[in-house]
């Protein structure tokens, strides 16, 4: 939609990042600040989908109000004058290599190890227990919805299905979300992380956030897409127990028995796997690893056996020598002693 080097309002296009159905992302600058942002621009405009328009308002508002380290910050809000398109300008979130990357990305390319998915989980539940505690509902936590950033910390993103409950900020977004779409209720989210509750009609809650979270992190730890019902300490098995003891609470099948236990690292399991995918879509193949610290001390125990063997090797040498020397100068004394 927008060309390179195009100005929209008090910024620069520097490039596009990624394109939805009702958005563009871009990479930004504001020439004035000598800084970089994320501009998202809303690219429906035709009157019969109105209420999406109004929905990308309302989420631009939303984040406006919201400032946390793992959740997306907006600081900007504007209406391009050549298109009429809404735009709002946010944090840029970029990996390591300068790349927009979600722990969609990061499953996909072989990259969410067991380590990477715990310090996920722990940045993931920060974000969500300040949104919640800000009467704030994001109704679709998925691992599209994630991104990593440089220090590969995942941050939330896309409040664009958000619900702002009613015990907080209903004064200033009395339009939320859930009521923009003509009286009808839309089931927002992908389905495989949709909460039973919700899939029956029921509302939006703190629990079905849980419910969202605890599939993803279901998927990045296995590969396999959860169903109620289905055994989660068998196919746990093999990873650290902290899991065993934080997904059966966040996947409760009854909204009310849902809580986000935080992660105990004192009592981690020192033996991890890695996980990668298999030749079908749930198929799992594991490889046992050590923890740096472990295979740091094998190896210097292994350096300071090295360095025993060689010692010794050199004293023995040094002693055989020392004998050969004797011998020599005994045999010569014993010539001397027979020629005499």
């Amino acid at each position: 939609m927008f060309e390179t080097g195009r100005q929209i309002g008090a910024y620069r296009v520097v490039r596009l990042l990624g394109k939805g159905g009702m958005a563009e992302v871009y990479e930004v600058e504001n020439e004035r600040l000598g800084a970089r942002f994320a501009l998202k621009a809303f690219t429906l405009d035709h009157g019969e989908i109105e209420f999406l328009r109004k929905r990308f308002q309302v989420e631009g508002r939303l984040l406006a109000r919201l400032s946390h380290p793992r959740i997306v910050r907006v600081y900007d809000m504007g209406v391009d004058e050549a298109t009429g398109l809404t735009y709002y300008v946010m944090d840029l979130v970029l990996d390591e290599l300068g790349r927009p990357r979600s722990l969609r990305d990061a499953l996909e390319n072989g990259e969410a190890t067991e380590e990477k998915a715990a310090n996920w989980y722990e940045d993931l539940r920060e974000g969500l227990n300040y949104i919640h505690a800000m009467g704030v509902v994001h109704r679709d936590v998925t691992l599209e919805n994630v991104l990593v950033d440089s220090d590969g910390r995942a941050v939330l993103s896309d409040f664009g299905v958000s619900k702002i409950l009613p015990r907080d900020l209903r004064a200033e977004l009395k339009e939320t979300v859930n009521t923009l779409v003509r009286g009808e209720k839309p089931l927002m989210g992908k389905s495989f992380y949709i909460a039973p509750e919700v899939v029956e009609g029921g509302d939006e809650s703190v629990a079905s956030d849980f419910y969202s979270l605890g599939v993803m992190m279901l998927r990045l730890l296995t590969q396999v897409w959860y169903a109620p019902g289905m055994k989660l300490d068998d196919l746990l098995l093999p990873f650290d127990p902290e899991w065993r003891r934080i997904l059966p609470p966040l996947l409760a099948e009854k909204p009310m028995e849902r809580t986000m236990p935080a992660w105990r690292r004192q009592e981690r399991n020192p033996f991890r796997s890695l996980v990668t995918a298999g030749g079908g879509e749930n198929d799992v193949m594991l490889r046992i690893r050590f923890p740096h610290w472990i295979l740091a001390g094998l190896m210097l125990f292994a350096a300071a056996a090295f360095a025993v063997v060689v010692i010794y090797a050199a004293y023995e040498r040094g002693q055989r020598m020392m004998a050969e020397r004797e011998l020599r100068e005994l045999r010569e004394r014993i010539s001397i002693l027979e020629a005499k």
